[in-house]
Formats: C-alpha cells, structure tokens, sequence
C-alpha cells in the first residue's frame, strides 16, 4: 500500500503552517546549499528552475530572491501559500501551479534544470513523475535529486518509532513508494550521468522531549496514517520508551546532518 495523492494533499494542507519547523535550514546552511546549486548547474541570467513539490519553498526563495526564474508545483495549494506570505506576494520571476508532478503542464525541453527534495519517495507513480522530469528538461538539462537526511539520533528516533506502529494490533504502518536504490538504478539503465555532492554540513542538537514534541505533531510521514485512535496509544509507547532508553527527556542528543545532492547530467530526453 502507498500514499495516495489525495490524502498526501490533504496531509500537506494541514501541516503547512508547522512545515518549515521540521524542514528548515538554518540560514547559512541555507545560503551553503544555494550557492552550490547555482554552481553545479552553472547558471546563467536566462536559466530556468523547475522544482515538482515545491513546498513552501525553502529551496526555491533564496534563488528566487537572486532573480532566475523559477516554476514551482505542488498539489498542496496551503503549502504554496506559505510562499506567497513568505514573499509578500508573488514575483515577476515566479510561476506556481497546483498540479500533480506525475502529469506536469510545461512542453518538452523547457527546462535547464529540474530540482526536486523529499518528493520522489513519496509519488505513487513515482516512474511516471520522473519521466516527466526528463521529458521537461532540456538535453543538457541538469536535474539535482536533493535530501537533508535525518541525523544518526534521528534514525533512531524514527526506526523505534515504526518498530512501535509495527507492534499496534490492527494497524499496519503505509510504506512509501520508490527506495533512494530503486531510483538510482532506473535513473542509471537510462543511461544517466550521476554524481553525489555534499552541498553543506552541520550539526543538529535537540533533547529527547523536543523530538517528543515534534513527532506529537505529525510532521513525518510515518505519521500521516495513523489512524486518530492508534496515535494516542502509540506516542505514549514511544514516550515510554524514551523515558526507559534515555532515563531523561532532557538528555541532549547531537550529531551531524548533511544536504546531499544527487547531480544528474546526460539524461534529458533527445
């Protein structure tokens, strides 16, 4: 069983608001990350941005702000709201588009480069929404499989958090849709030149309660189907647990995160 677009949509449109304060960068990470993008797609004053679930645009307002155009789709139309107050409205240089990234609404070979973060994953028909990225793109295109993967301590937050959705009668967790291995090999048997880059690193700190606090909002999407009477069971195994395993919810857990890229070169369609 896999997301359906639908309830993702729905998903989206709740959490909106509280989305930034589990995804974003700090500021000069951010900036890190912008700079490195601009490098490794070698842009121009005419190049053109795509991004398929743009979100509330964390990755595209800082190179929004340096002025490249930039095309933005989701099917969460809250999520693109955040942008507009984010911005103050919407620039000259700036399209948004509710759509589903499976079935995008631009010509072919109309894009120079095709950014995507914490998407691909999680599309149903995830096949079909990359086909679509390079049917999209232009034959020297780039596209730049980007993802913030979750810290050391919260890989383990998380797998004892799916181990106890795992153990709750009746209830069988969602799984997702495409494995970061499943998307590499078809981008690779067709005949993609792949190179992995460390855009930025850093350190994340946080106590043991304030992970608590995130999960209780249901930020992640191990959390999105747990039916309403499951959650309540469910988080109080996990605080349990967190009190048995940490013997604090004080107790501070660090340790390193990384903005990985996924640069994709050779791939447009011809």
């Amino acid at each position: 069983m896999v997301l359906r677009d639908k309830a993702l949509s729905n998903y989206y449109n709740l959490i909106a608001q509280i989305y930034d304060a589990t995804r974003a960068l700090p500021p000069y990470i951010s900036e890190q990350v912008t700079n490195c993008i601009l490098r490794l797609v070698n842009t121009t004053p005419e190049t053109k941005f795509l991004e398929p679930g743009i979100g509330t645009g964390l990755n595209a307002i800082p190179i929004i702000k340096r002025g490249y155009s930039y095309t933005g789709v989701d099917i969460s139309k809250q999520m693109m709201e955040e942008i507009r107050h984010k911005l103050q409205g919407i620039p000259d240089n700036l399209t948004l588009i509710q759509t589903d990234a499976a079935s995008l609404p631009f010509e072919n070979d109309f894009f120079d480069v095709v950014l995507t973060r914490h998407i691909i994953h999680l599309i149903p028909s995830w096949q079909q929404a990359l086909s679509e990225i390079r049917r999209v793109l232009k034959p020297n295109g780039v596209y730049l499989h980007c993802q913030s993967k979750r810290t050391e301590h919260q890989t383990e937050f998380e797998n004892q958090w799916l181990e106890i959705l795992q153990n709750q009668p009746g209830f069988q967790p969602e799984t997702y849709s495409a494995s970061q291995q499943e998307v590499t090999q078809l981008l690779l048997q067709q005949g993609a030149k792949m190179e992995y880059v460390i855009a930025a690193q850093w350190q994340i700190a946080q106590t043991v309660g304030e992970l608590l606090d995130i999960y209780q909002t249901k930020p992640h999407a191990s959390c999105w189907y747990v039916p309403d009477d499951v959650f309540p069971k469910a988080m109080q195994s996990f605080r349990s647990w967190c009190q048995s395993h940490y013997k604090s919810l004080d107790v501070l857990l660090s340790s390193d995160a990384k903005f990985e890229i996924l640069v994709v070169r050779d791939w447009g369609c011809v």
